[in-house]
């Protein structure tokens, strides 16, 4: 040790040592931190900090100094890997406020195909809060909220999966226009002649508030019906089946044969797993709906999924239900208001992955 302090000075640090020959062969650098710290600017991967080595028996020989490359290659590695980790971790804190941000938006249920489009359309941020607040405000713009009645048409068809509340759903549309137009104004047609709950459910609902109900299973039938509803708001009750049943397009392409204005409204159930969501709006071409009535929202765990497959799908936004009642509960669109419910609902899961809580902006 005297020795290599003699040849390198003070700061000298013994990195390897072995038998050769009968001798004892040292390694030893200089400071290596400093030589680390030297070389991170340049990453050009030529790292040779100063390093000699010093035999217990010199001068060393020719087999000595090829240990000694060997050695210093070895070193020369360690160091480019180190190099290496280090730059990493520093581009995983300059990204850092995009990081959070996917990890939040993910744990609301957002695809991270939407996830990624929020976060390529923010401006260059450095406060986390001021990131979160303008992807909330885009989530909710892409959105598409709309009232329904700006939708033009006299009749509305209502589609969706078994179990979504489909035809609780037609009940409260109904239910609302006899509060706006009164009973005399508004009729209801049902296409469901699978499933005797759902049509008793109607019939009651029917004759409770006094309006007609009429039941169609062909293209005959349902213009019989419209003709003797002519003039009044008529809302289509279809029937609710799996999202793979190729029944869902056969009721829209009867409805559609009808060649008078059709509001098409698809309802996704909020408290429905995004994948059958998403595999239910397939069932129609883009353009096909005029828009989305979001159910279930009271007994959805998650709302980031059913949010992620409208904005996909294309589909504006006309209402949402929240509770059991007939028709109060049913609210008008609001993108602001679903994407807070959709934040509360990933907070009382758990914190968000940074540690704070994923609270709206607004």
């Amino acid at each position: 040790m005297a020795q290599v302090r003699a040849e390198l000075g003070a700061d000298a640090l013994i990195l390897a040592n072995k038998r050769v020959g009968g001798q004892i062969e040292i390694t030893a650098a200089v400071d290596v931190e400093h030589a680390v710290a030297t070389a991170l600017p340049a990453r050009s991967g030529n790292v040779q900090p100063a390093r000699r080595s010093v035999s217990a028996d010199t001068p060393a020989n020719e087999i000595q100094l090829k240990a000694l490359e060997k050695e210093l290659d070895r070193l020369r590695g360690i160091l480019e890997k180190e190099l290496g980790g280090r730059n990493w971790q520093e581009a995983t804190v300059a990204r850092g406020p995009l990081s959070a941000l996917r990890q939040r938006l993910l744990r609301m249920g957002l695809s991270r195909v939407l996830a990624g489009e929020l976060l390529d359309s923010l401006p260059s941020i450095e406060r986390l809060d001021k990131g979160w607040q303008l992807i909330q405000l885009s989530l909710a713009e892409r959105l598409q909220a709309k009232h329904i009645e700006q939708i033009p048409g006299k009749i509305t068809a209502v589609y969706g999966g078994t179990g979504v509340g489909k035809t609780s759903t037609v009940a409260r549309l109904a239910g609302a226009d006899i509060q706006r137009l009164g009973p005399e104004m508004v009729g209801l047609i049902t296409l469901d002649n699978y499933r005797i709950g759902a049509q008793e459910q109607l019939a009651s609902f029917a004759d409770t508030l006094g309006i007609p109900l009429f039941t169609a299973n062909d293209r005959q039938s349902l213009s019989l019906a419209l003709q003797k509803m002519q003039g009044r708001r008529i809302y289509i009750d279809t029937a609710g089946m799996s999202q793979h049943d190729a029944r869902l397009r056969g009721q829209y392409a009867l409805i559609s044969e009808l060649r008078k204005p059709v509001r098409h409204l698809l309802v996704l159930a909020a408290s429905a797993q995004a994948s059958q969501c998403r595999a239910l709006a397939a069932n129609f071409s883009p353009r096909a709906l005029s828009g989305a009535i979001i159910s279930k929202v009271d007994e959805a765990q998650s709302l980031g999924g059913v949010l992620d497959v409208v904005i996909s799908a294309g589909l504006p936004v006309l209402a949402y239900s929240s509770g059991q009642r007939i028709p109060d509960d049913l609210c008008e669109a609001d993108g602001i208001e679903l994407v807070r419910r959709a934040v509360q609902l990933a907070e009382v899961s758990g914190a968000s992955p940074a540690g704070r809580p994923l609270r709206f902006a607004g």
